[in-house]
């Protein structure tokens, strides 16, 4: 794992998938970053994207969103799909 994108909610983290590199932790992110739309609402879903380190992960990337999008969680499950498909 080069790179981790970890969804959080409200109530904390709530899910993470780990990717090969940054290069394509970073591609998603900017993939739902173009299919949501920013806000003046308070901020309240985030994506933030690590790299891993030998020294542990240190966050190099945030997408803040102001309420759950269905687009954007699609698309960070959809990211998941290609990475299993990377592995084999």
């Amino acid at each position: 794992m080069a790179s981790r994108l970890v969804y959080c909610t409200p109530k904390g983290p709530l899910c993470f998938i780990d990717y090969l590199t940054v290069k394509d932790g970073r591609a998603t992110l900017e993939q739902i970053r173009k299919a949501v739309r920013n806000s003046s609402l308070p901020k309240l879903y985030q994506f933030r994207l690590f790299e891993k380190l030998r020294t542990g992960l240190v966050k190099i990337d945030e997408l803040v969103l102001p309420k759950f999008d269905t687009k954007s969680v699609s698309i960070f499950l959809d990211s998941l799909d290609r990475r299993t498909a990377q592995l084999t």
